[in-house]
């Protein structure tokens, strides 16, 4: 696996403003998706972060299976192999985006399963004991809450134990491909905080594959370091 940060050089800097590159997922994918040598079957075989900086043009963050292009004029790339050589008990500090959901039956009495944020299945827990909503807790608490209990299950099948996190920017996005009229709708969560590794072979491979869905947009790589 490799590990690369990806910035902008100033000539595509300016190329992006003009084609609106870095406001658009389905192009800033395929910007990314550009970096590596594909064939026409080319499955994903990547994770990416993009990273914003108030006053600075945006840069990523990659973790790839194959070795990204060295760069062009419009990007600049360093790589670096990726090999934590992890053991039970490290403690790391991570950052995550993820688009974590939850999966319930239908009403409907089929079998069918919808897919639900875990924000908004937790609000409609709140809603069922309390359609008024004056007895819920703050908004940063259920964020919170939600949050914790969704990482925790995941540390409990990827091999590690969760400890203190923050939880911010929840996030509604769109994607459309063009000459598709279909449009994607996801949303995403921002998580940092710090993890004890309990099985360093599940947790090293879960790394690998990202966390939760719409990993093709800039969701699901976990960064992480050690404490």
């Amino acid at each position: 696996m490799y590990l690369s940060r990806i910035r902008f050089t100033p000539q595509g800097i300016r190329n992006q403003c003009r084609r609106g590159v870095t406001a658009d997922l389905f192009r800033e994918h395929q910007m990314i998706w550009n970096l590596f040598d594909n064939t026409p079957d080319q499955e994903r075989d990547f994770l990416y972060r993009r990273e914003d900086k108030p006053g600075e043009p945006p840069f990523y963050y990659l973790l790839s299976a194959r070795r990204p292009v060295e760069g062009n004029d419009s990007l600049t790339v360093e790589t670096k192999l990726f090999e934590p050589q992890l053991q039970e008990g490290n403690r790391l500090q991570f950052q995550l985006r993820v688009n974590a959901v939850v999966t319930r039956k239908a009403d409907d009495h089929s079998k069918r399963r919808i897919r639900r944020d875990i924000i908004e299945a937790a609000i409609d827990e709140y809603r069922k004991s309390d359609p008024s909503g004056e007895s819920w807790p703050p908004p940063a608490v259920i964020h919170h809450n939600a949050a914790k209990k969704w990482l925790e299950r995941q540390g409990e099948k990827h091999g590690f134990q969760l400890g203190d996190c923050l939880v911010s920017n929840h996030q509604f996005h769109k994607v459309r491909k063009p000459g598709d009229a279909n449009e994607r709708q996801f949303t995403s969560l921002d998580i940092q905080g710090g993890l004890i590794v309990a099985d360093p072979e599940a947790y090293l491979a879960a790394l690998k594959r990202g966390f939760g869905r719409s990993k093709a947009f800039g969701c699901g790589l976990m960064l992480v370091r050690r404490i």
